[in-house]
């Protein structure tokens, strides 16, 4: 039987609505506010105030995570302006993460993102397994422009700051379990030790989380029954000994381990655009082992030394890994056409030592960087009548230091500036065995290649306060991007051959400010990025590869407003405004090297040009507990998954919104449970998120993969809290 489920949804919107309205009517009291929270962060690697820092700074603390239902990395991106966070093609674990523009668009661990990621101050370095699952987090910070000073390379969109929640020395702890439509099951569990002996005291967390995939597979010859299924399992934990007053060791282990299958890709044959298709599938027929699996973990060591009430000196010593497979259908089609493989092996240990302190109107962060990582790919291509295996691999050693400085001038004016000061060396090898003697596929000998690169990143800024509670800043930064080489590498002379770094100059206005006895926080931001050897990844066929096309400029806006409306009801706005233009693009074929001039041509990547949502939050005490109601609607403009043309036309996403909702009680009666009902993507909007040109190696372009966000889904749960 067929149900048209958007007026269902909507229903269970409605639903959800009239609960929240019927418990208002009930409730016998109200918790009184006194403002806004205040909000402290450590985007500058130490503690200050959101709004007196001179940065464009997006800030999810735990309740803000738990209200909206956020779950991983990749929700952030629908209340983030300028930002998109999205599944790599052909894969579940891996993330294409875009701020203002800037993003990486293929997941390859010889080629850098535009972002950084961190846990606990840990670098996360590569796109591959990036959207993994991180248990008992305190905050996430989402730094947008270039952070190069303080946080290196690969930040030249911004940084993405994950803080775990330490041990807090009491018994505590909770158990949540869930589930929803899809069979979907989620089990959480998280536990705190009381400080043993005054001194030591621990955390752990488990989080489980199953559901069937959303798209049947029809084939006969393959064993996989649904696309994106999610099977995961993450492990996080935490060891805090206090010495002394002024010595702390603090030990982490985190692990996530996903067995999924990867999402459906809906082929588009040229002439046939996306647009004229907009239904999503249920079902297709695709044969081969199709899998996307992914174990990441790191250890990690951070020892803080309180030197003086002025200095601070902290070490953070970390290993990290990640193993990665994925096998996708590329030909759509129940027949052995054109199937992909890869297994990546990833290795990186850092050190880093900072000084945090004061002299007189004078504070201060001073680093030195450690980073060594080790890559190695199995990248076959299996074919109808055989398979080409491509080998490469990737070793990478980045030393800097840095400083960053804030000089007060006034009460009320702040100067400060920094600089960065890195180099990086890499070391390169790639080799293809065997020889099908046609385009792509001509046997490439086992070839190395290596290179170095030296940069120096600055950044000064004035922050000025115009009367309490509002802060204005001009703020002008430099961001790098390593170079390095390509794995998917045609040649040997394409082999050797490096790109090389990407750099951005980024000028920034921005003012945040509260009125109203601070019951209303508005914060924009106006930029104007200037992008020189943009990196930009080219698709053909089963070949890909970056090369540095030319420039480009990137104007845009971000507003963001948070208001309590009453002393319970919370309203939440961002509003992300993005006009790029390319200066200069040109292109060159990889076979004959003949230029090609697309500047007016080429679409800008992850770039819509509007993105916003709205968001309503109410919460108070009832005769049954701590009631809370919210719900969230977002909006993202047209934009492209790739630049290169004719075929960015058959990655395009139209416009899209998405409606999510939320319902709790918390402390049932006075018990210590609490209960949850949810949904997302509530009118099941149909839209895609990325896409694929599909292509022979001669560049004509065939037609396209466009892979799309998930149906509504919904789900229930209760927590025990000790």
């Amino acid at each position: 039987m067929n149900i048209n489920k958007k007026p269902l949804n909507a229903a269970i919107a409605l639903a959800l609505i009239s609960m929240a309205n019927s418990t208002l009517a009930a409730q016998e009291q109200s918790t009184k506010k006194e403002g806004l929270e205040v909000i402290q962060v450590t985007a500058q690697k130490r503690v200050q105030n959101l709004q007196e820092l001179p940065t464009a700074v997006t800030v999810f603390n735990a309740q803000a995570l738990a209200d909206k239902g956020i779950t991983d990395v990749e929700d952030l991106s629908v209340y983030t302006p300028n930002m998109q966070i999205s599944e790599t093609p052909g894969g579940s674990t891996g993330a294409t993460i875009a701020i203002r523009g800037s993003v990486t668009i293929n997941p390859a661990v010889t080629w850098e993102p535009t972002t950084g990621v961190y846990i606990d101050g840990v670098f996360v370095s590569k796109n591959v397994g990036g959207l993994f699952d991180v248990a008992a987090i305190e905050r996430v910070e989402v730094l947008r422009g270039p952070q190069g000073t303080l946080y290196g390379k690969n930040t030249i969109g911004g940084a993405l700051n994950i803080v775990t929640r330490k041990p807090s020395g009491e018994f505590t702890g909770e158990v949540r379990v869930g589930a929803g439509n899809y069979g979907m099951t989620d089990v959480y569990v998280t536990a705190d030790s009381a400080q043993i002996n005054d001194k030591l005291s621990f955390n752990f967390t488990a989080n489980k989380k199953q559901r069937d995939g959303f798209y049947d597979n029809l084939s006969t010859s393959s064993d996989i029954d649904k696309f994106k299924e999610l099977d995961s399992t993450s492990l996080r934990f935490g060891a805090l000994y206090e010495h002394s007053d002024n010595l702390e060791f603090y030990y982490t282990y985190d692990s996530s381990n996903k067995k999924n299958t990867p999402p459906l890709g809906q082929v588009y044959i040229a002439g046939a655009m996306p647009e004229d298709t907009k239904d999503r599938q249920e079902s297709a027929a695709l044969d081969g082992a199709i899998f996307d699996r992914s174990k990441s973990s790191g250890h990690a060591l951070t020892v803080t030394w309180q030197q003086s009430n002025n200095l601070t000196i902290k070490s953070i010593t970390a290993l990290r890994e990640i193993d990665y497979d994925d096998g996708n259908d590329y030909d759509g089609a129940d027949f052995l056409g054109f199937h992909t493989y890869r297994h990546v092996e990833h290795e990186q240990v850092s050190q880093e030592l900072q000084f945090i302190g004061d002299i007189d109107n004078l504070t201060y962060v001073a680093g030195l960087f450690y980073f060594k990582e080790e890559s190695d790919v199995n990248n076959p291509y299996v074919l109808g009548f055989g398979t080409v295996n491509n080998y490469y691999g990737v070793e990478s050693t980045s030393v800097a230091a840095y400083g960053n400085v804030e000089y007060r001038l006034s009460d009320k004016l702040m100067l400060a500036g920094g600089l960065r000061w890195t180099t990086e060396e890499k070391s390169f090898y790639i080799e293809h065995p065997d020889d099908f003697s046609f385009a792509y596929f001509f046997p490439l000998p086992y070839t190395t290649a290596g290179d170095t690169w030296n940069n120096t990143s600055a950044m000064a800024s004035l922050n000025y306060e115009l009367a309490d509670n509002i802060h204005s800043y001009v703020k002008v930064s430099q961001g790098w991007k390593a170079g390095g080489f390509n794995g998917e590498a045609a040649t040997q002379a394409l082999a050797v051959k490096p790109y090389a770094p990407e750099e951005v100059i980024a000028y920034e206005w921005g003012l945040k400010s509260r009125w109203l006895d601070q019951r209303i926080q508005a914060n924009i931001a106006v930029f104007y990025n200037d992008i020189t050897n943009m990196q930009m990844s080219e698709y053909l066929g089963a070949y890909s590869d970056i090369q540095n096309a030319g420039s480009a400029k990137v104007a845009g806006l971000e507003f963001e407003l948070v208001a309590a409306l009453t002393d319970d009801l919370t309203l939440n706005f961002n509003y992300g405004l993005l006009d790029p233009k390319y200066d200069k693009f040109i292109t060159y074929d990889v076979y004959t090297g003949v230029a090609n001039d697309v500047t007016d041509s080429a679409e800008f990547p992850y770039s819509p040009k509007n993105k916003w949502s709205l968001g309503l939050n109410y919460i108070s005490e009832t005769a049954l507990g701590e009631f809370s109601a919210g719900a969230d609607y977002s909006f993202v403009d047209d934009h492209f998954a790739f630049h290169n043309q004719p075929s960015a036309q058959y990655t395009r996403i139209e416009k899209y919104n998405l409606l999510n909702a939320r319902v709790s009680l918390k402390r049932i009666a006075g018990s210590d449970f609490s209960a949850s009902i949810w949904g997302k993507n509530m009118t099941d909007e149909e839209y895609r998120i990325n896409g694929v040109p599909l292509g022979d190696s001669s560049g004509v372009f065939i037609g396209g993969l466009n892979y799309y966000g998930d149906p509504v889904t919904y789900g229930a749960e209760i927590t025990y809290s000790f």
